[in-house]
This record gives C-alpha cells, sequence and structure tokens, in this order.
C-alpha cells in the first residue's frame, strides 16, 4: 500500500472560529466539505470553499480561519517512502467534478465509525487511493484540462490585474501546488503569473497615459500600483523612460501627424 492511516475525523467548524498555528508528525488531508475561509499552511494563505482540500506535509505550521460554518473531514497519513511516487506538494487543491476524492473519505469515515474486521487495512486501502487519485487529478491532467485550469486564472488576471493578486490564490483557483501551477504557466504563457500581471499594469497604464489628462498618481492606483514611486520606477524599467516622458513624446508625435 501506498500510504497508512494514523487518524480520520470530521466536524463541523463554526462561524468565525479560529484554530491556531499547530503541526503533526504526519502528512494531513483536509477536505472542506462546505463552507469558505482561509487555511494558512506555512508562510502561504489559501482561501478554501466547498469540495477543495489541502494538503499539509509533517511538520509544517497551519492554522484556519472560518467565514461561514465549515463542514471538514480529515485525515492523518504517512507515505511509503518505498514506492517511486511523485513529490507530494503541499497546498490548497480542487476535488474533480465527480467529487471522487470526497466520496474515498466518506468511505473510511464509515469504516471508522463502524470498525468492521479488518478496517484499519480498509483504510489503509482507502487513503491509498485517495492518494493515486489526487495526483491523477494534480499532476497529470490531460491537455485540455489543463488549458480550461490555466485559463480560468488568466481571466481572473485580466480582470483584476489593477488589484492586489496573489500567485497563492491563483494557483488555488487553478487547483494545483503553487509551485506546480508557475511551471505550467510559463510553460504555457511564457512568462511567470507575476511578470504577466505586471505587463497587463504597464499596458493599462499606457492607455490612460495616451487617452486621458488624469495625474500620474490616479494612473498609478487605476492601474494597480502600490503607489506613484513603485509605478514610475517600474514603467522607466520595462518602457525605457518615465510616465510623464512618454505622455509628452506621445501627445507632441500626435501633433506632428
Amino acid at each position: 500500500m501506498l500510504a497508512q492511516t494514523d487518524f480520520i475525523f470530521d466536524a463541523v467548524r463554526p462561524k468565525d472560529s479560529y484554530i491556531s498555528m499547530h503541526k503533526h508528525n504526519c502528512f494531513e488531508l483536509v477536505y472542506y466539505q462546505s463552507g469558505s475561509g482561509i487555511s494558512k499552511v506555512g508562510p502561504i494563505e489559501y482561501r478554501y470553499s466547498p469540495h477543495t482540500y489541502a494538503i499539509i506535509r509533517p511538520g509544517t505550521q497551519h492554522d484556519e480561519r472560518r467565514f461561514e460554518e465549515t463542514d471538514v473531514l480529515c485525515v492523518g497519513f504517512r507515505v511509503d517512502d518505498t514506492h517511486r511516487l511523485p513529490t507530494l506538494y503541499e497546498g490548497l487543491f480542487k476535488d474533480d467534478n465527480k467529487h471522487t476524492l470526497e466520496g474515498i473519505l466518506g468511505i473510511m469515515k464509515e469504516e471508522m465509525q463502524e470498525k468492521k474486521p479488518l478496517y484499519a487495512v480498509k483504510l489503509d486501502l482507502c487513503i491509498s487511493e485517495a492518494l493515486v487519485e489526487h495526483m491523477r487529478n494534480v499532476e497529470t491532467l490531460d491537455p485540455a484540462r489543463q488549458e480550461d485550469n490555466l485559463m480560468f486564472a488568466i481571466n481572473y488576471m485580466d480582470e483584476h490585474y489593477n488589484e492586489i493578486i496573489r500567485v497563492e490564490t491563483l494557483s488555488a483557483m487553478a487547483g494545483y501546488s503553487y509551485h506546480h501551477f508557475r511551471h505550467l504557466f510559463k510553460q504555457k504563457f511564457g512568462v511567470s503569473p507575476i511578470t504577466y500581471i505586471m505587463n497587463k499594469r504597464i499596458e493599462n497604464a499606457i492607455r490612460m497615459l495616451r487617452y486621458t489628462d488624469k495625474s500620474i498618481t490616479s494612473i498609478a492606483m487605476n492601474s494597480g500600483f502600490s503607489n506613484d514611486a513603485q509605478f514610475c520606477s517600474i514603467f522607466k524599467r520595462e518602457v525605457g523612460e518615465s510616465p510623464r516622458s512618454y505622455r509628452i513624446r506621445y501627445q507632441e508625435n500626435s501633433l506632428n501627424k
């Protein structure tokens, strides 16, 4: 078997409740059957929603803050290192459309409650099957499905580039680990997610410099920069001149045509 079960339990967590930072000596899978909130896994915050689940590695500090009443199902497990498995990344992931993982965890919950003969063996079989389904879902998606997940992230970035966007949030939306998302994104679009967002902000700033009389500060804020100093620095680095110089040159060229 690929893994052995250490513990399993389900709980209903009240709205606005909080579990402080803690860690386990084993892997933990936390499946969110309902509700919404934020779980911080190590230094990264993830926003969970129904039918998402967190994978947390042994020794990683994590907490959980609920915005709504949340049904959770938690499984602690250990991985058999003798099997050559893909790296089990931690992060927040999405179950497939059939909620396959939720179904397997439901069987585990029943086994734990009923304790039929050989239930411990059944639990280990189920968590091993759950890991296989997770790896299939995350690491070996067919190209068409990868395309859909990445386009979901791209569409969000196109609409919200002028807001604060965290790559951790994008990877959770797409259903990938942080590192796997960055790898797939750059492989598909040729730039990192951060560079893509920055390019969208520069493009918007260029449009506003050309076609509006808004101040530099206003353009910086409307394009997603934290202040005009940051905007001017990045704009000059990417475009080769300051926003003010760019606007003057564009206006002069337009008059001379």
